[in-house]
């Protein structure tokens, strides 16, 4: 081995030894602490703060920049029915009818009590040719709302 073979061996186990060192200085993070790779360690910003800036992009017509950030807030605070509401509301813009359906549901699933999600899945089954599911859909929004009966 040439001398400068040897001063590069020596080295890689000189940091082969401080990383093996700083290893076993790691705590298991516990459930009081939060992971330095948890939701809330990528944004500096709440749920809250989150919904207002999508709704803002949605405004604006950016609407791939609006489901990020709703999925942002939605890795925040999780089975948030508006936050769900609205990501599903989003993708109905895009005609995204699939997986529009799937927040719609899950919107309704944490809060039953908010007809416009109704509304918004009964436009969705009409663009699906799916009339009694539509109707359904009408008729739960109805129940909660008799006003949406002219609408």
């Amino acid at each position: 081995m040439t001398i400068m073979q040897l001063l590069m061996l020596g080295a890689s186990a000189f940091f082969a030894y401080k990383i093996y060192e700083h290893i076993q200085t790691l705590e298991e993070p516990t459930q009081e602490k939060k992971s330095p790779r948890s939701a809330e360690s990528f944004s500096t910003f709440d749920a809250t703060t989150l919904i207002e800036k999508a709704d803002e992009a949605r405004e604006k017509g950016d609407l791939q920049k609006a489901l990020a950030i709703y999925s942002e807030a939605n890795l925040n605070e999780a089975n948030n029915a508006e936050i769900l509401f609205k990501m599903g509301y989003t993708l109905s813009q895009e005609r995204r009818d699939e997986e529009a359906l799937e927040y719609l549901m899950d919107a309704v699933g944490v809060d039953n009590q908010n007809p416009f999600a109704y509304l918004e899945m009964e436009k969705i089954y009409k663009r699906m040719g799916e009339e009694e599911k539509a109707k359904e859909m009408r008729n739960k929004a109805v129940a909660l709302d008799e006003s949406l009966k002219e609408a």
